[in-house]
Order: C-alpha cells, then structure tokens, then sequence
C-alpha cells in the first residue's frame, strides 16, 4: 500500500512555499540594501564611517542568487504539495 501524505502536511508545505518565494522575492528586490546594511554592520569598529560604506557588486549579485534559490525552493515545494506529490 503506498503512503499518503497527511493533508496538514501539504498545508504545512504549501505555505512554506509561499512563504520562501515570498521571501526570495524581498531578497531580491531589495539585495543593495541588504548587502549595505550588512556592509555598515562590518564596518562598526573601522575608521571607515558607515554611510560610506558601498558594497561590492559581486556581493550584491550573491545575495539575488541567494533570492533566487530561495524562489525556486518555494516553488519547488509549493509546486509538488500542490500537485499532490
């Protein structure tokens, strides 16, 4: 007899999925600003002051990736649950 899944754990997953594409959606859009602040967290202790700080681009491009990992998962997870994987 196969195993079915129980239907609060495809809720479970469908919001996950929603929540993670909704996430990787933020992350996204907004990865200068995030990398920045985080460039300005680094820069607390440098004689650096911390509205000058500017981050790399290569730093700006990994944080998109990271977003876009994030909105695969969520539609990966999201997708199966739906489809009754």
């Amino acid at each position: 007899m196969p195993a079915t899944a129980s239907p609060i754990m495809d809720v479970q997953t469908v919001f996950f999925g929603v929540l993670s594409v909704f996430g990787g959606v933020v992350i996204y859009r907004h990865a200068y600003g995030f990398t920045k602040f985080s460039e300005q967290i680094d820069a607390i202790g440098s004689k650096t002051p911390a509205d000058e700080v500017e981050p790399a681009e290569w730093n700006v491009m990994l944080t998109k990736l990271a977003g876009l990992f994030f909105v695969g998962l969520g539609l990966f997870f999201g997708g199966s649950a739906l489809l009754g994987g």
